[in-house]
């Protein structure tokens, strides 16, 4: 498919790369052409990626998979014969240390064409009246998403209705997030059970979180403890000065004055804590994670929460999510939902606060210890481009997840492809 761009002409860059055919569809040497074509190119010896980009597209490919990853989408390979040095390949390969694509997929995953053996690749310019990529079009809601029912349990929301790439829904209810639901009521539990069929609770808190709010029975549902220590780090952190004012403040009932403790000591969310995100304790428990959704009984539900149902809950969602190609924009709308579901709170604390600073960036530091910020998921998303060429690279390179895994993801959470 050639994409079309309403760039100004005269202030575009084109760039042209010519190979010597050898037939109708050739591999060509990966890091040459996209170099000549404007491209950066970077080269993941370890899981053998490659990841090229530009101002409008990043592409990740590895050696023997079946597909690009173009900007978070999936662009498989047709089963043409792709033909180099007398031999046939039908797959992205590396001959002689270098690293070769099908031409006719490459050109069709950065919007460029191959003519007489040319890719020809127009770049539009900034000036252009229309973007080379659409504009993001998720437009989630937390009053949508929300089990309304659900009365006591915090960020409560089910993923049913995203649509991703190929055009397919998430069946309504069979996936669903929240905080702690050992703050539910029960009817709440009732309702879990017998109007939401959850077959497993997957619960991502540690053990001293639980000691405070224990998970609770529903019937019909196996727990699961895969316990993410993503704040491991906060007893270092924690002076004895820190340790006897958070005391105080706890006895006071001051919840602004605790967050506000919790902030100035470094202990509210921060990209260097979403690290955890690609250490090995995380990868340990959401490829048991994966292994839960994948053996999911028949018409039921899965329900995985942490404390708030905002940071281990939302960076396990988006990762579910990529695995079944969803895009970047309803990845991030549905982390930042939690900025709904915690307005009120949010909004209360960050008041309340200002009696004892006015600090916009310490005050910037207190709502995110009950809201979330797209840096912090970005702070993961990035870090997965760059190691594994994409966030389904990393689940694929380091939990073992194969295309097979993905197409039963598909098949039990998705609706139907239309006919």
């Amino acid at each position: 498919m050639k994409r079309k761009y309403t760039a100004i002409l005269s202030m575009a860059f084109t760039a042209i790369f010519t190979v010597n055919a050898m037939a109708q569809s050739r591999l060509v040497p990966a890091r040459e052409t996209l170099e000549n074509l404007g491209f950066t190119a970077q080269w993941d010896a370890e899981s053998k990626t490659a990841v090229f980009g530009n101002d409008a597209y990043t592409v990740s490919v590895s050696a023997g998979s079946e597909s690009f990853d173009v900007n978070g989408k999936k662009v498989t390979f047709s089963n043409a014969v792709y033909e180099k040095d007398g031999s046939a390949y039908n797959v992205p390969v590396i001959i002689d240390g270098s690293f070769y694509l099908p031409d006719e997929e490459l050109a069709q995953a950065i919007g460029a064409e191959v003519v007489d053996g040319t890719v020809v690749y127009v770049m539009p310019d900034d000036t252009a009246e229309e973007a080379a990529i659409p504009a993001p079009t998720a437009s989630l809601s937390f009053e949508a998403q929300k089990l309304s029912d659900i009365e006591g349990i915090s960020n409560a929301r089910q993923l049913g209705g995203y649509v991703n790439t190929e055009g397919r829904k998430i069946k309504q209810n069979v996936l669903i997030r929240t905080g702690a639901p050992g703050a539910g009521t029960e009817n709440d539990l009732k309702l879990l059970s017998e109007k939401y069929h959850v077959s497993d609770m997957v619960d991502l808190r540690t053990e001293s979180e639980i000691s405070v709010v224990p998970e609770p029975t529903v019937e019909g549902a196996t727990n699961h403890s895969l316990p993410l220590n993503i704040s491991g780090n906060m007893r270092e952190l924690a002076t004895e000065e820190f340790i006897e004012a958070y005391k105080k403040a706890i006895a006071s009932g001051d919840a602004a004055q605790n967050k506000l403790l919790i902030a100035q000591n470094g202990m509210s969310p921060t990209p260097q804590m979403y690290s955890y995100f690609l250490g090995d304790e995380y990868a340990k428990y959401c490829k048991e994670f994966f292994d839960i959704l994948l053996n999911k009984p028949e018409g039921s539900s899965v329900l995985f929460h942490c404390s708030q149902g905002k940071d281990r809950t939302g960076v396990s969602s988006a990762l579910l999510l990529y695995a079944m190609d969803f895009d970047d924009d309803i990845i991030m709308a549905d982390y930042m939902l939690t900025n709904e579901a915690n307005a009120k709170i949010i909004a209360e604390t960050a008041e309340s606060v200002k009696k004892y600073t006015d600090d916009p960036e310490l005050i910037e530091k207190v709502r995110l210890i009950d809201g979330v910020s797209p840096e912090l998921l970005q702070s993961v998303i990035d870090k997965m481009n760059a190691q594994y060429g994409s966030p389904k690279g990393y689940l694929k390179t380091r939990l073992g997840l194969t295309d097979d895994d993905f197409a039963k993801l598909k098949e039990i959470y998705l609706e139907p492809a239309a006919e």
